[in-house]
């Protein structure tokens, strides 16, 4: 957790300074202001987690600092500093959010432990929102779709992976859903209840990157004002995804080596190792056979992270599951964007059936967003909805499929929708259908479906 940020406010320059060297020894970035008017443009121009301010000064008081907090920052603790405690002011005070009155001459060790009390409680609530964030996104991330042979593969593979403790490599191309598998090894591990945290390791230079996973102590360099907890401590009992592997810098990749074969790592700084207990799960759009022939990745930490590998494959090899994948992201979206629910139309799913999707299900995901924010179709998604460069793309780009195959998947999502409109209600679907309620049951079981009444009691 980064330090707070204090903003101190008093007219009388050695107290100023007292209080902010103080501070600053104690891990807070300080910033300090000497009235109104200065502490207003320092309110203005930055956020700040705690505003100590003097009560009484030239030009005005605290009670003004106070209102310009809640102003610009609401979320800032204000604690105010007077000699002249009285009833009205401590009543006007706390109107504005003031959360204490410290009376001068300060207590410093007083002080001091009500700004610990505020920093634990902004780390509470970090952890909660956190927390709250992660189990919204596993429960949409962590849902792995697809009824192909190879994502029927994969499920299986991660029902029993998820079984164990073993380091997973996932490897395809970008947009395939390599978090999505990772998430799911981790809802469906003991560990589910503990946290899930992950990582770009191409995204950061060497030197972050490995603050990030290891922690630092303060002074270990630069900047380094406060310790820090690195990512393997934070997701101890848990999971750690280290997505793009492939990308971390070759003399970064040894200590990470360590930290899987001893189960310990060393914050930068520090001397004492810490033991840590937890899965690895690395995920990477390169060649690592490849990577290791070229002396860019370790031979022996490629071995460490292969321990099971689940290769994704593209969209392209699995078109069977494009429908069920749209109308998933038509759902989703329909429901954030508070639009009405409106179907694919049979001309926009074998559109989507026949594009190549060089960005793979991130790509389709984007596309059919774009479609819900655009189209003013009332009825359905159609073909128009979509960018040009995707109707260009699948027409030279139409992949050869015999008719049979083809029909069975309009077919089988032609079926879906009909029951999606009618709440799974089977005698009105079979009337919209033109068929007997007997042919319709039979034709659900050729087709593998299962559409249960959205609006039955659960």
């Amino acid at each position: 957790m980064r330090p707070l940020s204090v903003l101190v406010v008093d007219d009388e320059k050695v107290q100023r300074d007292t209080l902010a060297s103080i501070l600053a020894e104690d891990g807070y970035q300080v910033i300090v202001a000497q009235d109104v008017p200065s502490a207003t443009a320092a309110l203005t121009e930055s956020n700040y987690d705690v505003v100590l301010t003097d009560f009484r000064m030239p030009g005005g008081s605290g009670l003004d600092i106070a209102r310009k907090a809640n102003e610009v920052c609401p979320e800032a603790a204000i604690l105010i500093m007077t000699a002249y405690a009285d009833v009205q002011g401590v009543i006007d005070a706390m109107r504005l959010g003031v959360v204490d009155y410290l009376l001068k001459p300060l207590n410093v060790e007083s002080l001091l432990r009500r700004l610990e009390i505020i920093r634990d409680r902004r780390a509470l609530q970090l952890e909660v929102n956190f927390l709250r964030a992660e189990m919204n996104r596993q429960s949409d991330a962590g849902t792995l779709l697809g009824e192909s042979s190879a994502m029927t593969d994969i499920s299986k593979i991660i029902e029993q992976v998820a079984a164990t403790r073993g380091t997973v490599l996932i490897t395809g191309e970008s947009g395939t859903g390599k978090e999505v598998v990772a998430r799911s090894v981790h809802r469906l591990s003991a560990q589910s209840g503990n946290k899930f945290v992950g990582i770009n390791c191409g995204a950061l230079p060497e030197n972050l990157l490995e603050s990030e996973l290891f922690g630092h102590k303060r002074g270990a360099f630069t900047g380094a004002l406060a310790d820090k907890q690195g990512l393997f401590a934070v997701a101890n009992e848990g999971t750690l995804f280290l997505d793009e592997i492939g990308d971390m810098p070759r003399s970064l990749q040894v200590k990470l080596l360590r930290a899987l074969q001893e189960r310990e790592i060393t914050p930068i700084g520090d001397t004492k190792p810490i033991k840590v207990n937890l899965r690895v799960i690395a995920a990477t759009n390169r060649d690592l056979t490849a990577e290791v022939a070229a002396g860019n990745f370790r031979q022996d930490l490629f071995y460490r992270l292969n321990v099971v590998e689940i290769k994704m494959p593209p969209l392209r090899d699995r078109r069977d599951d494009i429908p069920m994948l749209a109308r998933h992201f038509v759902e989703k979206y329909t429901k954030e964007l508070g639009r009405p629910m409106r179907p694919l139309s049979s001309d926009a799913i074998r559109q989507l059936v026949s594009y190549p999707w060089p960005g793979n299900v991130r790509e389709l995901e984007n596309i059919i967003e774009r479609a819900i924010i655009l189209s003013k179709n009332p009825e359905r998604i159609d073909v128009d909805d979509f960018p040009a460069t995707l109707s260009e793309s699948a027409l030279s780009n139409a992949v050869p499929q015999k008719l049979d195959e083809a029909m069975k998947v309009f077919a089988r999502e032609h079926i879906l929708q009909v029951l999606s409109s009618v709440s799974g209600d089977k005698k009105d679907a079979a009337k919209l259908l033109g068929m007997s309620l007997s042919s319709l049951y039979r034709k659900l079981e050729e087709l593998d479906i299962s559409f249960k009444r959205t609006d039955e009691p659960k």
